[in-house]
């Protein structure tokens, strides 16, 4: 495999981007993509587990999406919406709150990406209540701007040496599905219930903000208990309840929005990455009396709606209703559960679990005791990527995988068969410990 050119524009990467820019995994350099094949600088082809971290739910290059974008760039790129008004915005607007959970009057306030979104979940819920609180959950990952860096609890890299932050932001454990229920149902609250008791009063908590998945995390989906007992929580004491769809939303978990896996209607819901399809862009959604309870110039930004994306989105969003995608979709969760199953089959002393909602998977690689195996996971990335498959870890010891949702089958059976070559080279020591001085992701 050759990697002298992505090599050398790695160098130069080096001499002018800030270091605080990458989380890498391997000298991949993209020069083009289509569907769910990436191809590198030096002409080689990798199939796709990461999507962009899940922002090319359609894949790249969609023949969709880029006419929608052709025909938009004949009319303009951009014109403010700050002082204007324009098409391509208010229909993306019409199309995504009418997919508001249980068919609530909603309103949206687009920005240009999901952290921004966070920081509106913030801003909204303080100005509709009046209440300051925040809460968020351990392990939980909502951005980089200040407000959202201070929600984010995965990574101390996301706070040393640059607080102050946000004040107000309290988290508390998440329960995820790879707990047991009847702990779920005995503890999963409790916490809150004593803060609620002791120092942090119920009534001045504005909202929860949680992803129904943990992503960064770990792609640990809630387990339907916890998320039962803290909306109960949340209703009973008149506090909002946010779900943040940023990496799980627009079909990931197989419904357009996370949430819905839950059967739970939430006050709002803070969107990212997929939102803009392929192009950036972010929003908040709540219900309308949310959102008309701040005025202009409160939550706004120049590029925010912009009619590009906005044109894109509303391709994508038709896209997405359409039997065509539905029936691909269906066939492609259960394919992904079928070949993770196989493999775990196949490695059961490498592979400790694999868990999924919809088509977010994560699978951990553990050692013999159980145990995380840091290195493990980095070995079988890193070899997969010899082989030709993008995949990235997450939570230290967890593979990522979150293909396209419009991947073809024969293309997932061989990113699993490359995984399972992989991890038969890990069992067999043919991977040498040389490969970690590369590891600089999460």
């Amino acid at each position: 495999m050759k990697t002298s050119i992505c090599e050398g524009l790695v160098a130069r990467d080096k001499e002018v981007i800030a270091p605080c820019q990458h989380l890498s995994y391997y000298p991949l350099v993209v020069e083009k993509a289509q569907g769910a094949v990436i191809t590198d600088a030096d002409g080689n082809e990798f199939i796709d587990f990461l999507a962009s971290a899940s922002s090319l739910n359609l894949g790249s290059s969609n023949p969709i999406l880029t006419k929608a974008i052709q025909e938009q760039l004949t009319k303009l790129t951009q014109y403010t919406a700050c002082y204007t008004y324009n098409q391509p915005m208010i229909e993306y607007a019409e199309r995504l709150t009418s997919a508001f959970p249980g068919g609530v009057k909603a309103k949206i306030a687009f920005g240009n990406c999901g952290s921004d979104a966070n920081d509106a979940a913030v801003k909204f819920a303080r100005a509709y209540t009046g209440r300051q609180k925040i809460i968020v959950f351990i392990n939980g990952y909502h951005g980089n701007t200040y407000g959202s860096s201070t929600m984010t609890t995965c990574s101390t890299r996301m706070h040393e040496k640059m607080g102050p932050f946000l004040p107000e932001i309290y988290a508390f454990p998440f329960f995820g599905v790879d707990q047991a229920d009847d702990v779920v149902e005995k503890t999963c609250v409790q916490q809150l219930e004593q803060a609620f008791a002791s120092y942090l009063p119920a009534s001045e908590v504005a909202a929860v903000v949680i992803e129904p998945v943990q992503g960064d995390g770990g792609i640990l989906p809630a387990h339907p208990i916890f998320m039962k007992k803290l909306y109960e929580l949340c209703k009973a004491n008149g506090i909002l309840f946010f779900s943040e769809e940023v990496q799980q939303g627009f079909y990931r978990t197989g419904k357009f929005f996370a949430i819905e896996n839950y059967g739970i209607v939430p006050d709002g819901i803070v969107m990212g990455k997929s939102i803009g399809a392929s192009l950036t862009l972010g929003g908040f959604m709540a219900r309308a009396e949310i959102m008309d309870c701040l005025p202009a110039p409160a939550h706004l930004f120049t590029l925010g709606g912009n009619s590009i994306a906005c044109a894109s989105g509303i391709a994508q969003f038709d896209y997405l209703q359409s039997d065509e995608f539905q029936a691909h979709l269906k066939n492609n969760i259960a394919l992904l559960e079928e070949l993770a199953a196989d493999l775990k089959a196949k490695h059961p002393k490498v592979v400790g679990f694999t868990r999924n909602l919809g088509f977010s998977m994560g699978i951990g690689i553990t050692k013999e005791d159980g145990t995380h195996d840091n290195d493990g996971v980095f070995k079988v990335l890193y070899r997969s990527y010899e082989l030709g498959l993008l995949v990235i870890s997450l939570a230290g010891y967890i593979l990522r995988i979150q293909p396209p949702l419009i991947i073809e089958p024969e293309q997932l059976k061989k990113g699993f068969a490359i995984l399972d070559q992989a991890m038969t080279d890990y069992e067999n020591g043919k991977i040498s410990d040389d490969v970690l001085k590369f590891r600089a992701g999460w």
